[in-house]
């Protein structure tokens, strides 16, 4: 029993271990992740249960990055190689090489932590590795202890407890252990994690039966049958939960050590697919760096650079999308469409990228009722992924057809459209069509792996179409192509209905920011260049603060001349976002507290702009801005 438990704690820890692995790939390949990228990243990387509290990096031994932010501000500037309570174990990682867990501690927001200390090198041009820092896992103790379950161990008939020597004072320090710690002739197991020993004592809670006990047990049975056959079941009935409780602990241990491999295996693929347009941007960064008065050099690098950009805010947007259609926080937006849309901006979309391939695209609808309750916009996304997966894998000379069609379904009397994507490519192996939905998978072949991807398009689109209450088939066969059949039962809208409500939609305003009084804050240079830039190209009058302190001050001092907007960045030094705008919500002056402040952030959830909202700001923009975003909301708060 102790020794399946020792277990389950070894494979627990190695869970988290592949999160705090990402982080060491990148900063050993070079790459720094800091600020927003460094939340993002945090944010996708929580475990399923709250465990890990926070995220931090260390470079040299010193906090520098925190998330989140706003409960652990004031672990930034910890030095962990000098904080008396840490240095012996951070002392140990850094010398050994190996992670290290410092024993349990009070947190402060509430409950009982203990850090997870794994140490970064790096490798200098001359081959040698040197210390970076670390990356920390601050894990919440009470809630690792849950997930290996050892709760149970009691209602099984056992006491226990774990056990380890502290390095500041070589006293036996317990860092887990049963309500009852009175514990007589316990069994032993030692449980070694990289440089410590936990050790793990158990004794059953009525102590273990000799063989001597047990024939003296088999003598009272012959004089006192009732006495022992009542002593005979609770002896059973524990024996047989013991039982029990293993076998579930041993299907955990399994379970941990699956989903510990999925994890490895997708943050590995996450890895490998950032890197390469990282790779590119880098690179072709250097090549314009260098040929400067090649014109058409520099030119020719902006426009891959531009290329490789995309490719990488499209990568991050399909996890972000994996992560809340999963989370369930992504939702339907039903309202009455023009299906025949669909088929406009497809042919919009794909007919001239289809043409320079090569490749003959034709687009046809058969909708007797065309206008619909559904939802555009993620309907949209399905055919985008699905036609731009038949694009790659239609060789020049092939053929791409995209339908949309509408049937009766008896069943609910509802209207059934079908969605349907067909090619002349290379088709799938049936054994692949098994495992087509499944993240980050790719078919392992030759023309495949000539093929740029990154095994999320299918994954997103059998999700949408789930959450969407449609149902998706595929028919494929190797070099004769592959046909999707997507199907939604929507309600059908008559025409009469459909264009009163297009006719009562309210058009936009002209823009005219021209007279607008506008607040930029933003920490970081680059970002702010950037803002900076599209918000000129509005002619609006600017001004700029570097953080949430000095944004408090110049609203201040702004009663003359009021801001008519704030553009708030969120995680900033000295004070966030989030503080800021309740500093302005107070104060006194109701037409400096009333000023409208929008967040604009990498911080893309959909939490993040609930954050945001619970906060006092008025909206959220995303990261990477773009220009008509950014003209959409000032439309929208400037008045």
């Amino acid at each position: 029993m102790a020794e399946s438990a020792t277990r389950r704690i070894g494979a627990q820890i190695n869970n988290y271990l592949v999160v705090s692995d990402i982080m060491k790939k990148l900063i050993g390949s070079g790459y720094y992740i800091a600020g927003e990228d460094f939340a993002v990243l945090a944010e996708l990387m929580k475990d399923d249960h709250g465990v890990i509290e926070a995220f931090e990096y260390a470079p040299g031994g010193v906090v520098s990055q925190v998330y989140p932010l706003e409960v652990n501000h004031e672990a930034i500037g910890l030095n962990l190689l000098e904080a008396p309570e840490r240095k012996e174990e951070a002392a140990l990682a850094a010398t050994s090489g190996q992670y290290t867990i410092a024993e349990p501690f009070e947190l402060a927001q509430g409950g009982t932590g203990a850090l997870l200390l794994d140490p970064i090198y790096v490798t200098e041009e001359s081959g040698e590795e040197r210390f970076w820092g670390f990356s920390v896992l601050v894990l919440n103790w009470d809630g690792f202890l849950k997930e290996v379950k050892l709760e149970n161990m009691e209602q099984s008939g056992y006491r226990y407890q774990i056990w380890h020597t502290s390095l500041s004072t070589g006293e036996q320090v317990i860092i887990a252990a049963s309500r009852e710690t009175n514990l007589k002739n316990p069994v032993q197991v030692a449980c070694e994690v990289p440089n410590d020993v936990w050790h793990f004592e158990i004794v059953a809670e009525d102590g273990w039966m000799t063989w001597g006990q047990t024939a003296v047990a088999i003598v009272g049975t012959l004089l006192i049958s009732l006495l022992s056959s009542f002593v005979y079941y609770q002896y059973a009935v524990g024996k047989y939960r013991r039982k029990l409780y293993q076998e579930e602990l041993e299907k955990e241990a399994e379970r941990a050590n699956a989903a510990s491999e999925a994890k490895t295996r997708f943050l590995f693929n996450m890895s490998h697919d950032i890197r390469t347009p990282m790779n590119a941007i880098l690179g072709f960064a250097n090549i314009a760096r260098e040929n400067l008065s090649d014109r058409e050099r520099v030119e020719d690098s902006l426009e891959k650079i531009e290329l490789a950009g995309r490719d990488l805010l499209s990568l991050i947007n399909e996890i972000l999308n994996i992560s809340k259609i999963e989370s369930g926080t992504m939702q339907p937006a039903m309202k009455c469409e023009d299906l025949r849309e669909l088929s406009r901006t497809m042919k919009l979309l794909f007919e001239q990228p289809m043409a320079e391939k090569g490749v003959q695209f034709e687009v046809k609808d058969d909708l007797r009722q065309p206008f619909a309750i559904c939802d555009m916009q993620h309907m949209r996304e399905i055919c985008v992924n699905l036609l731009s997966n038949a694009m790659k894998f239609t060789p020049k000379g092939g053929k791409v057809t995209f339908s949309v069609n509408q049937k009766e379904d008896e069943e609910t009397g509802n209207s059934a459209y079908e969605v349907i994507v067909a090619d002349t490519g290379i088709g799938m192996s049936e054994e692949f069509q098994k495992i087509q939905f499944e993240l980050f998978e790719r078919e392992q072949t030759r023309d495949v792996s000539q093929v740029e991807g990154t095994g999320l398009g299918l994954p997103i689109v059998k999700r949408l179409v789930d959450m969407l209450g449609g149902t998706i088939q595929c028919a494929s066969r190797k070099n004769r192509g592959t046909t999707y059949t997507i199907t939604f039962k929507l309600q059908p809208v008559d025409r009469e209905t459909a264009e009163e409500e297009k006719t009562a939609q309210v058009q936009r305003p002209v823009d005219d920011f021209s007279d607008c009084h506008i607040l930029l804050v933003e920490d970081n240079e680059l970002n702010r260049e950037i803002a900076l830039y599209l918000l000129q190209n509005l002619k609006s009058r600017l001004d700029t603060a570097e953080d949430g302190q000095e944004a408090v001050e110049k609203v201040r001092m702004s009663s003359g001349d009021p801001f008519d907007l704030i553009l708030m960045d969120v995680q900033m030094p000295r004070m966030n976002g989030y503080e800021a705008t309740r500093t302005i919500r107070r104060m006194k002056d109701p037409a400096l507290a009333n000023t409208p402040i929008v967040a604009m952030t990498a911080n893309a959830f959909d939490e993040d702009r609930e954050n945001a909202l619970n906060a006092g700001m008025n909206d959220h923009i995303a990261k990477p801005i773009e220009y008509e975003k950014l003209r959409a909301v000032l439309r929208d708060h400037l008045r």
